[in-house]
């Protein structure tokens, strides 16, 4: 098994992450453009521990990034690892087994934060009718119409930490790069069930993650909540077409209706972030 992981101007996160990884693992360290010195400290880990240090001049992005680092796997299944990540016992190995069905496109494991609560994000694809329920406040009664979902029931599932077969990614054209950062997750889930394939939800293999380690050093919550927001719309349309759009639209008018009424900052980053995704081409 490959292990592609990506970091960019973390050390400390990257070395606990490759450290955690089990004996035999390929595990592909790429550097997303960091300063020499992250760098340097970065190769000396890889050195020591036999991992591959794949370096990139300039910060590519999450999926250019993965894409990068994919080309140097050797193995017929690959994760991709955020470097925030902590891997517990045998959990590369049960979801590797659960590739072994062909009917499994992707493999997800429960994600915990470092207090240990579990923190696995999971949703559905936004439609017409979720759309709707949103912007009428249905979907405070009717949870089948939320966004939000339990991963077991999930449309897609949040990608820290996914496990893969090489020909699979191969097939969805590696990770879509449409996006320098956020929706990655939910495009690939979109790829993999168009090949005809389910996801797995692997609740026995676990991992823990700082959510967000990287953006937290780069932006304010409430910037990270504006581009989450902007990527999902813009997923959202540009995979679904009309329908797409349609619900967009929906969607964004329900948080409008509710950045209005709030009245914070986080509600109208959200707003901000929603105008930007019906906007961008």
């Amino acid at each position: 098994m490959s292990v592609v992981v990506l970091t960019w101007e973390d050390h400390e996160r990257t070395t606990a992450c490759v450290r955690s990884m089990p004996a035999g693992a390929e595990v592909i360290v790429v550097d997303n453009g960091s300063a020499p010195e992250v760098g340097a400290a970065l190769r000396a880990l890889c050195d020591e521990t036999g991992a591959k240090y794949v370096r990139a001049d300039t910060n590519l992005g999450y999926a250019k990034g993965m894409n990068l680092g994919v080309r140097h796997c050797t193995r017929s299944t690959v994760i991709l690892s955020n470097n925030d990540i902590v891997v517990h016992p045998d959990a590369l190995s049960i979801l590797a087994g659960e590739l072994d069905d062909p009917a499994v496109g992707a493999a997800f494991p429960r994600v915990l934060d470092v207090s240990g609560a579990d923190q696995t994000a999971a949703g559905r694809f936004l439609t017409v009718p979720a759309g709707l329920a949103h912007a009428t406040g249905l979907s405070l009664l009717a949870p089948s119409l939320r966004i939000v979902a339990t991963p077991e029931r999930a449309d897609w599932l949040s990608g820290p930490f996914v496990a893969i077969r090489r020909e699979t990614l191969d097939a969805i054209g590696g990770v879509d790069e449409s996006s320098f950062f956020y929706s990655e997750d939910l495009r690939l889930c979109w790829a993999v069930r168009k090949l005809g394939k389910r996801l797995a939800y692997v609740p026995e293999a676990v991992v823990t993650h700082e959510d967000d380690a990287s953006a937290k050093r780069r932006w304010s919550s409430e910037e990270i909540s504006r581009r989450q927001t902007r990527e999902f719309i813009r997923a959202s349309r540009e995979l679904a077409g009309w329908r797409g759009e349609m619900a967009s639209a929906a969607y964004v008018t329900g948080v409008l209706w509710r950045a209005a009424i709030g009245r914070n900052a986080l509600r109208r980053a959200i707003a901000k972030g929603a105008v930007e995704g019906m906007r961008a081409r």
